[in-house]
C-alpha cells in the first residue's frame, strides 16, 4: 500500500482510466496560474509530479523554460514522445518528490492535480515543499492544485464503472481515517488487474498551517479552474498560492 503510486503510475493502464480528463481544464488552470503569477517568457518552471507532461508542454509552447520531472518512467516516456510531437525542448528529468535536487532556481513550482499527500507520513508529503522553498527565487510563487476534503467527503461516490477500449473499469472509494482510497480493478476478457490509489486528506489550514511554518506566505485560494473563489463546503477543488 505505502508504494502504491511505483505500481500504478507506472503501469499503461494509468492513461487509459484517465483518458477521460480534460485539455480545457488543464488550459483554465495554467492561464489563471500565468494571470495570478504574471511571469514572462524569460521565468523558469519547474512541474513537479509532472505525469505525462501535459502542463509543462503547455507552458513551454507559450514559451516558457519548463522542466518537469515524475518518480514514472512511462510517464516520462509519454511525456518526452508529446513534446517531441509538438517540435518542443524535452525538459523532462526521472525523480522522486521526497528526493530531488536542482542547481538552479526557478520562479514558479507547481504542483497539479492532486499529486500530493501520496506518502505514508505528514514529514514525507511536506518534504518537497521545504525543497521547494529553497529552489524558488525571491518572490517565487508554488502553486498547489488539491482536491478539497470537506467536498470530497459529502459528494465520495463510492462506486463507479465505465467501459474503455473494451475494459471493463471498476473504480470503488472510502476514506479509511484520514486517507481516501480508491480500488480499481481493470477487466478485459480473462485477464483481470488490479491497483490501488491512496492519498492523505489534508484540510486548508492544514496546508497553509504547513506551508508558513517553512517561510511561504499564501496570497490566494480559489476553488475551481475558472478561478472563482474558494468556498470550503461548495469548492470541488483548493488551489492555492503561495509566495517566497
Amino acid at each position: 500500500m505505502e508504494n502504491w503510486f511505483k505500481n500504478w503510475f507506472s503501469s499503461e493502464e494509468y492513461l487509459s482510466v484517465y483518458q477521460h480528463r480534460d485539455d480545457d481544464d488543464a488550459t483554465k488552470l495554467l492561464e489563471l496560474i500565468l494571470r495570478q503569477t504574471k511571469l514572462i517568457k524569460q521565468n523558469s518552471i519547474l512541474d513537479a509530479a509532472c505525469g505525462a507532461g501535459r502542463h509543462s508542454i503547455y507552458l513551454a509552447s507559450r514559451g516558457f523554460k519548463v522542466i518537469g520531472f515524475d518518480l514514472s518512467k512511462t510517464l516520462l516516456l509519454k511525456a518526452q514522445d508529446n513534446a517531441k510531437k509538438k517540435s518542443l525542448e524535452n525538459n523532462f528529468v526521472c525523480a522522486d518528490l521526497r528526493n530531488i535536487y536542482f542547481r538552479k532556481k526557478f520562479d514558479l513550482i507547481i504542483n497539479l492535480f492532486t499529486s500530493f499527500g501520496y506518502f505514508k507520513n505528514n514529514e514525507e508529503n511536506f518534504k518537497f515543499i521545504n525543497t521547494a522553498y529553497s529552489l524558488l527565487n525571491e518572490n517565487g510563487f508554488y502553486v498547489l492544485d488539491y482536491l478539497n476534503k470537506n467536498f470530497l467527503l459529502a459528494n465520495l461516490t463510492g462506486e463507479s464503472k465505465k467501459v474503455i477500449d473494451n475494459k471493463i473499469i471498476i473504480e470503488k472509494r472510502k476514506v479509511v481515517k484520514d486517507r481516501v482510497i480508491k480500488e480499481i480493478h481493470i477487466k478485459k476478457d480473462l485477464e483481470e488487474q488490479h491497483f490501488i490509489e491512496s492519498v492523505r486528506l489534508y484540510s486548508k489550514n492544514e496546508i497553509e498551517t504547513e506551508f508558513k511554518r517553512i517561510g511561504f506566505t499564501r496570497v490566494s485560494a480559489f476553488g475551481d479552474y475558472d478561478g472563482s473563489n474558494y468556498d470550503e463546503q461548495n469548492s470541488s477543488r483548493l488551489i492555492l498560492f503561495f509566495k517566497k
